[in-house]
């Protein structure tokens, strides 16, 4: 669906379309989206890359069994907050 970017602009999100790809390709996939056709993007999305550790390499203390002394939280082992 287009989100709103805010109540004082004409500015709209076509949320679910994150991507990487290079502008010009941005451009020409949101121009195929209906009602679209003649749509200017503002500002290309761009990829974000996570690390990720399985958590089966941490012992309960969230110490990496393969590495003393390294603990690990939060993202890096697929959990939030």
């Amino acid at each position: 669906w287009l989100e709103p970017e805010g109540f004082d602009n004409d500015l709209v999100y076509p949320n679910g379309l994150n991507n990487g790809f290079p502008p010009d390709i941005q451009t020409e996939l949101v121009r195929t989206i209906p009602g679209l056709e003649k749509a200017v993007l503002t500002q290309p999305g761009y990829a974000v890359e996570y690390d990720y550790v399985d958590p089966k390499q941490l012992d309960p203390t969230l110490r990496v069994s393969s590495v003393q002394g390294l603990f690990l939280a939060g993202q890096i082992n697929g959990t939030t907050g």
